[in-house]
């Protein structure tokens, strides 16, 4: 696989323009954005994925950050909840990550910390994984009813690992979820459309940084 620089920042806005209108096309049903019953949940913003002597580095991972950080800032402005994963794994634990792909991340090693451009606040919640999923062995699905929290935004990399795996389990939990394309990566724009394609078709909202940013 010859991973992609397929998205770039602004200079590629009708790019993403063009996403949007071929993943409305192809939303089976369409959900409002409201920022005051939502969270959003950045998944994975961490060395791991956006060093780029990482032999995981995402090409388009580091684009997407800006995005990012103008949505945290638009929900932080509005008092709503924001939520950091980062993929680390404990001595001892059960690895389905070394078992498929051959390697994992440590916790505590400079892997598994997140960029320094992202730094929760007091109050904000930063989850460890040591899977796809940010639910499962987590206190995610608890700290969101406790906030009554109707909607989660999905941000962060890899598009169609954990960030869809986090979609589709949102969505069966009962929760609204959105996804903006503009403020997801992965190695391949193919691999991005596709799982955002399978998204909007039955699990999420295909929405962009700046249709939420005016919400």
């Amino acid at each position: 696989m010859q991973k992609q620089s397929y998205y770039r920042g602004p200079q590629d806005a009708k790019k993403v323009e063009a996403w949007s209108t071929a993943l409305r096309e192809n939303s089976f049903h369409w959900n409002a954005f409201d920022v005051e019953h939502s969270a959003i949940l950045i998944i994975d913003m961490q060395n791991y994925f956006l060093d780029p002597s990482s032999h995981a580095f995402v090409e388009s991972g580091r684009a997407i950050l800006p995005n990012i950080l103008d949505l945290v800032g638009h929900f932080r402005g509005h008092g709503r909840p924001v939520i950091f994963t980062y993929f680390a794994v404990q001595e001892g634990e059960d690895d389905p990550i070394l078992r498929w792909w051959g390697e994992s991340v440590p916790d505590g090693s400079a892997e598994s910390l997140l960029t320094s451009e992202l730094v929760p606040q007091e109050g904000e919640l930063l989850l460890r994984k040591s899977s796809y999923s940010s639910f499962q062995g987590t206190e995610l699905e608890e700290y969101l009813r406790k906030k009554e929290v109707q909607s989660l935004v999905v941000t962060g990399v890899l598009t169609n690992l954990c960030c869809e795996t986090a979609a589709r389990e949102a969505f069966c939990l009962g929760f609204d979820v959105f996804v903006p394309a503009d403020a997801l990566a992965t190695y391949t724009e193919e691999m991005h459309l596709l799982s955002l394609q399978n998204l909007s078709y039955g699990f999420a909202t295909p929405l962009c940084t700046s249709d939420m940013l005016g919400a």
